[in-house]
């Protein structure tokens, strides 16, 4: 495997992670409930799941899930069911004085905080199994090396890792929280109408 093609990699896993979905729209969200703490903790979580996306890409297990449509179908529809319930948690959100308010809430307690949220999120979301083993078939072939596999994977992790974690601090700059906290409301009822939505079409269409 070229390094062309792990770069390529590190740009098409880049574009991926800043694409607005539902990992974006956790993290966003523990960000302006919390601090950056809460928001890198998050981004651990997400990591940590595309860690377990990639283990199972590389063991070839993600193209058995992929071809089994019963376990593909269960995974996705489980997925849908936490999208929905995150949205409507968001959605349910009353407005808050401070939106970098440290104090536990509703709900922080119910999502069990930002690292299992972050977890949850990504595992459960079927179009991260499609992803990164769209990556695999793209880049890595039947006899590539054990650790271009690794390499590959690693890539995936670190880029989701790093993009949520500059996201974070991002969202939680002093020079930025005042322009979030002026629209904390409005964009916490936005993003829980948005998971809404990407939940039922992730049941009815993908």
């Amino acid at each position: 495997m070229e390094i062309g093609s792990f770069f390529a990699v590190a740009i098409i896993s880049l574009l991926g992670a800043m694409s607005p979905g539902p990992d974006f729209a956790i993290v966003t969200k523990n960000c302006l409930k919390g601090n950056f703490k809460k928001g890198a903790f998050t981004a651990m979580g997400i990591a940590a799941a595309l860690l377990i996306h990639v283990s199972y890409s590389i063991l070839g297990i993600a193209l058995v899930i992929v071809e089994s449509p019963v376990l593909f179908q269960g995974i996705k529809y489980i997925g849908a069911i936490y999208l929905f319930y995150l949205g409507v948690l968001l959605i349910k959100e009353k407005a808050s004085k401070n939106a970098l308010d440290k104090t536990k809430t509703s709900l922080s307690k119910m999502m069990h905080g930002p690292f299992i949220s972050g977890f949850f999120c990504n595992l459960l979301n079927p179009k991260a199994t499609l992803f990164i083993l769209g990556l695999f078939t793209q880049f890595i072939q039947p006899n590539s090396p054990f650790y271009a596999k690794v390499v590959l994977g690693g890539i995936i992790v670190l880029i989701g890792l790093g993009w949520f974690v500059f996201l974070s601090f991002l969202i939680t700059h002093h020079r930025l929280q005042k322009h979030f906290a002026n629209f904390q409301f409005i964009i916490m009822k936005t993003m829980g109408v948005v998971l809404c939505l990407v939940s039922v079409y992730v049941a009815i269409f993908s």
